[in-house]
């Protein structure tokens, strides 16, 4: 899988850890409530038709278990393959006049912002990222979606400090040219 890259890209990487903290989330989530419903519902089903009895309880409960290993395990795969193809088509520039943003491997999103349109550049970290040890650099306009979509996540602190310090740089750049220009 060739992985998009860009001079900036490069410059201030994605960390290959930001593949494992969204596997890991993603399957934390789907993979824990998701099963857990549907054994409740199984277990219910099968007490009312008098299928469990003392007997075969414990029968019952090994299979329950071993099918529930199974799903999170098959979750975690495919949420580990679809998060590697994700990280491998991240894209993110800083060109002369624009910052582009392109994520998503099946529906590609692309964000272009104008410099002179950034309000604000700040970095942050939830939980995962905490464990983790990464950081998201976001990107504020005035646009609703701004927030959502104008971030770069999963980058080392170093990275995203870099990002934050290169980008605020030429924000400034820009808003001064613009100004000696009026």
């Amino acid at each position: 899988m060739k992985i998009s890259n860009s001079p900036t890209r490069e410059q201030f990487p994605l960390s290959a850890r930001k593949i494992w903290k969204k596997a890991i989330a993603s399957t934390s989530i789907l993979g824990i409530f998701i099963p857990l419903v549907f054994l409740f519902v199984v277990w219910k089903a099968f007490f009312s038709f008098g299928k469990i009895t003392p007997e075969n309880t414990l029968n019952y409960v090994w299979m329950g278990i071993f099918i529930f290993v199974g799903f999170l395990l098959f979750l975690f795969l495919c949420s580990y393959l679809y998060q590697r193809w994700y990280f491998a088509v991240y894209f993110y520039d800083l060109t002369e006049d624009h910052i582009i943003i392109r994520k998503g491997p099946i529906t590609p999103k692309e964000i272009t912002i104008p410099y002179e349109r950034v309000q604000d550049v700040y970095v942050d970290q939830d939980l995962w990222d905490r464990i983790f040890g990464l950081y998201d650099v976001h990107l504020s306009s005035a646009t609703v979606s701004s927030g959502m979509e104008a971030h770069i996540d999963g980058v080392m602190k170093t990275a995203a400090d870099g990002l934050k310090q290169t980008l605020l740089q030429k924000v400034h750049e820009r808003i001064s040219q613009k100004k000696q220009s009026i």
